[in-house]
């Protein structure tokens, strides 16, 4: 059967929509957000990648950066969290590389992308934090990133052919575009609706959840 002859047409414009949202995207990087409304909060909200049990009560919504130091210093706290909170917490996790500081950021948010389309979206996003020293120095990320899909077990052939996918590179293009109304910087945390303005450490995270939790579930 012959190939078509407009599938090489839309990847072509699959891949210039890809690179004018990446453009928008640089444009945005140094700016300040305006100071978010409960209106941009809601928004920033919904079909991030979740931790946890899905009905929990209490949805802790967190923007990222693989290469962010602060990120890497979050997550055994929201690990924890995890963890105190069996069944009461669940994260929702969306992509927020910052590219101009973080050159590496972009690459790695494709990775846990990547690791995702063979289910292993977390294995990949603790592996990254886990391993944030050796990677953020390198010259070529991918490289590495490609030995930790195969400690993870992926296939490599087909996770390097979705970490250079145009439809990876939307995903994350998407959880961009979503928190860009309410990101100044990163981590940023959302807990039940309420934007964190600070970054209260585990001690102030434990006693924001204990006070939206019903005594009779604490």
């Amino acid at each position: 059967m012959p190939k078509s002859k407009t599938a090489p047409l839309l990847l072509i414009i699959a891949a210039v929509a890809i690179a004018g949202g990446i453009a928008l995207y640089l444009s945005r990087q140094g700016t300040t957000a305006a100071d978010p409304d409960a209106k941009n909060v809601a928004s920033a909200q919904g079909n991030g990648r979740i931790r946890g049990a899905a009905d929990a009560p209490i949805t802790l919504v967190e923007y990222g950066d693989y290469q962010c130091p602060t990120c890497g210093l979050y997550h055994p706290i929201v690990t924890e969290l995890l963890s105190r909170y069996t069944g009461k917490l669940k994260l929702e996790y969306h992509h927020f590389p910052l590219i101009q500081i973080h050159p590496n950021a972009m690459m790695a948010s494709w990775a846990a992308e990547a690791a995702a389309d063979q289910g292993k979206f977390w294995e990949m996003h603790d592996l990254l934090y886990a391993r944030q020293s050796e990677w953020t120095p390198s010259q070529n990320s991918e490289a590495l990133f490609v030995q930790y899909a195969i400690q993870l077990g992926l296939d490599s052939n087909a996770f390097q052919q979705s970490i250079r996918s145009p439809v990876t590179h939307e995903r994350v293009l998407a959880d961009v575009r979503k928190g860009s109304a309410i990101v100044q910087g990163t981590p940023t945390f959302v807990l039940n609706g309420e934007l964190i303005r600070d970054l209260p450490g585990l001690q102030g995270l434990v006693d924001r959840i204990d006070r939206l939790l019903p005594a009779s579930t604490k």
